[in-house]
């Protein structure tokens, strides 16, 4: 699809084939055994497979790929979860969301749709992540008791992604792309070194630190598709419908959209400035509804000037603002994002908190102590057994009022009025150090 190489969509049918004529003389009792082991995202392959010839052997393929001890309960828009291997299963629910989209199966459509929902809701860290040990260990909302070493596994982070695209196309719920926004920065950035090595885990638990692989005895599925998501960082950066431009993520790009014979150029330097320039470029003038995201996180209010005039423009946190106008050659919007402090607490405890600084989680920084080569590049996850205690926050309350912003650092915050100073920053920028994420937080008495 994306080079339009004939051989690569024939190897991609005789594979198809040999799945089939594997798969034809087998009983659907003995494939429900079959199908308890790991297959990932078959169905998705195949749907789109059938997308691309309109083979209909394909799509009764992708359909026998359906796994119904776990379809079944989400569509009947029930949890059950726990105890399930996560990112064996995230796939899957992606190859419904494709399957709703080319067939207008409504059941493929309830299952994506609860499932994101679902997990999205109960079952996600501050950073947007997912699963501890690689499964959903606990009952919705019980995340408290998960904070491990394997919580939580690069992969599912991913595929959480891709699925929210889908759902994204079908809703344009702007808290999809806020929940996509939290993943990236939190979740998906900072889990690639600077020589390209990948994590397996991104470990929650207070005091451990980030582990890589090798190039050639460490590597694993979050190997590979680390190596496939950081070659899609513009996804999902715009979107648009029949009529105009929604712009979801303030990252620096050029979009080129053809049909519309318009150029839109993003500047920015996002999170360390809170805002992002947009310049159209057009042959003729053209009218066009242009959507900004307003993030959940701008309580402070968006600004928006065109061409230096601000604009009379409401905005709501966690909706989309529509500027619709015709624009010419040249026509810049500026959009000013205040970002401020809040707390993420987790659900099942609310003394266990995150800070965050806009979309960014901001991690505790525990220094390097005990930390060696060995113990950083080569493990799934950091050693459990040799985390560093980390000290509690006294807080007046929900309020990050502890802390206060490092001069001459952006993004870069100190404790304050606590026992042990200490440093926070952006997770996604902390490498080869000790950190927190989340942080116990005892109230001050009255």
């Amino acid at each position: 699809t994306l080079c339009g190489n004939e051989q690569a969509l024939a190897t991609a049918e005789k594979m198809a084939a040999w799945t089939g004529k594997y798969l034809n003389p087998i009983s659907d009792e003995q494939w429900a055994k079959m199908q308890m082991v790991e297959h990932g995202g078959m169905n998705e392959s195949l749907f789109n497979l059938y997308a691309l010839t309109g083979k209909e052997q394909y799509l009764a393929l992708a359909r026998r790929f359906e796994h119904k001890k776990f379809f079944d309960p989400l569509a009947e828009r029930k949890d059950e979860l726990k105890g399930l291997h996560a990112n064996t299963n995230i796939p899957k629910v992606i190859g419904a969301a494709r399957g709703y989209e080319l067939t207008g199966d409504q059941r493929y459509h309830d299952i994506a749709d609860y499932f994101w929902h679902q997990v999205v809701a109960q079952r996600t860290y501050c950073t947007g992540g997912t699963s501890n040990g690689e499964s959903w260990q606990g009952d919705p909302g019980q995340l408290a008791d998960q904070l491990g070493e394997a919580a939580e596994e690069c992969c599912c982070g991913y595929n959480m992604m891709k699925l929210t695209r889908h759902i994204f196309s079908w809703t344009g719920e702007p808290g999809a792309m806020d929940y996509y926004e939290r993943t990236l920065f939190n979740s998906r950035l900072g889990t690639q070194d600077t020589d390209g090595m990948k994590m397996y885990y991104l470990s929650l638990m207070p005091g451990l630190w980030k582990t890589f692989g090798r190039h050639f005895d460490a590597f694993w599925c979050c190997t590979g598709t680390g190596s496939e998501e950081f070659a899609k960082l513009g996804d999902s950066i715009y979107f648009h419908d029949e009529q105009g431009l929604y712009v979801n993520l303030f990252i620096a790009s050029e979009l080129n959209w053809p049909e519309k014979k318009v150029t839109v150029v993003q500047k920015t330097r996002f999170p360390e400035e809170e805002g992002t320039t947009l310049t159209v470029r057009s042959a003729a003038p053209m009218k066009m509804p242009v959507h900004i995201r307003v993030p959940y996180w701008a309580t402070q209010g968006v600004t928006v000037s065109i061409n230096g005039k601000k604009q009379d423009a409401a905005s709501t946190p966690s909706s989309y603002l529509a500027l619709e106008r015709t624009w010419n050659d040249g026509d810049q919007i500026q959009i000013a994002m205040p970002m401020s402090l809040h707390l993420a607490p987790i659900p099942d405890d609310r003394t266990l908190q995150a800070a965050m600084y806009g979309p960014l989680v901001l991690a505790g920084r525990l220094g390097t102590k005990g930390l060696t080569h060995e113990l950083t590049y080569g493990p799934l996850g950091p050693d459990e057994s040799r985390p560093l205690p980390v000290p509690a926050i006294v807080a007046s309350g929900d309020s990050p009022d502890w802390l206060e912003p490092v001069k001459g650092q952006p993004l870069v915050f100190q404790t304050i009025a606590q026992r042990s100073g200490l440093e926070l920053a952006p997770f996604y920028q902390l490498f080869d150090e000790r950190y927190t994420v989340y942080w116990k937080v005892n109230r001050k008495n009255a």
